[in-house]
């Protein structure tokens, strides 16, 4: 998890300065011989893109999305993901609007993946201040089982969203009202589906895990979200479940270890 997920999103939403500014998807697919894909999947809002183009790049003026496009960029990029993994592609993302871009690596060993949900945002976030860097989910997989095994939480003393979140009541309310529209998400999908998880939310469809999900728009009609969320980067993993339980518009799996039977 991040470790301090409001504190990075703080820091993107005053660098970006208005609302509807992100969505960031992040989706690991595992296939039945233990091989797979990643994909990053980021897009800025309408707003931000008119902002970028005609007030900071302008007419002649360096392309503000030259760095999102950057194919060697997201060739070193790989190698975070883990050992053997390869970059694939790059796709520039036109919606509503909006403009992004989708990455795609892949990989040929799932025991080899270390995964961070979230990370996506990290070079975003080149202009704000960066937490320790996290430990990341790791996998172990044989027989058509896959183990996922999340990490511990941060220690409270260790900072984290409480920490980084403004303290003043107004200035939160600003800041967390900048994130409107914002989403953030991270899934797991196993595409010969699953045959049985102990995965704390898991797709109808009966394919997909989802590790991580923040919609602020579900948050913002819900003072208790904003808390679960103040919530999930300090305590025991039973403290960000009691925070977390009945509360839309934000899921983390708590537990330590998942196991999936695939099909």
């Amino acid at each position: 998890m991040k470790k301090q997920i409001l504190g990075l999103l703080a820091s993107i939403a005053a660098l970006f300065g208005m609302s509807g500014c992100l969505e960031v998807e992040q989706t690991l697919s595992l296939k039945k011989d233990g091989s797979g894909t990643i994909t990053e999947e980021i897009v800025m809002g309408a707003q931000l893109v008119a902002m970028l183009e005609g007030g900071l790049g302008g007419a002649g003026g360096e392309n503000p999305f030259e760095d999102m496009h950057d194919v060697e960029k997201y060739k070193k990029q790989a190698a975070t993901y883990g050992e053997g993994v390869k970059y694939s592609k790059m796709e520039k993302i036109a919606r509503n609007g909006g403009k992004g871009v989708k990455v795609t690596y892949t990989f040929e060993d799932i025991n080899k993946v270390k995964y961070s949900p979230g990370s996506a945002m990290d070079d975003l976030n080149k202009q704000g201040e960066k937490g320790e860097k996290e430990t990341p989910i790791t996998f172990a997989y044989a027989g058509g089982v896959l183990t996922v095994t999340m990490p511990d939480p941060p220690k409270e003393e260790d900072g984290g969203a409480v920490a980084a979140a403004p303290a003043d009541a107004a200035a939160e309310a600003m800041i967390m009202q900048m994130f409107k529209d914002m989403k953030i998400g991270a899934r797991l999908i196993i595409e010969p589906g699953i045959a049985n998880s102990d995965a704390t939310h898991q797709d109808k469809d009966g394919k997909a895990i989802t590790l991580m999900e923040i919609n602020f728009n579900e948050i913002l009609k819900n003072p208790d979200g904003i808390k679960a969320l103040k919530e999930i980067d300090k305590g025991s993993r039973a403290q960000m479940e009691k925070a977390l339980k009945g509360v839309k518009g934000v899921k983390f799996e708590t537990k330590e270890k998942v196991v999936v039977k695939l099909k």
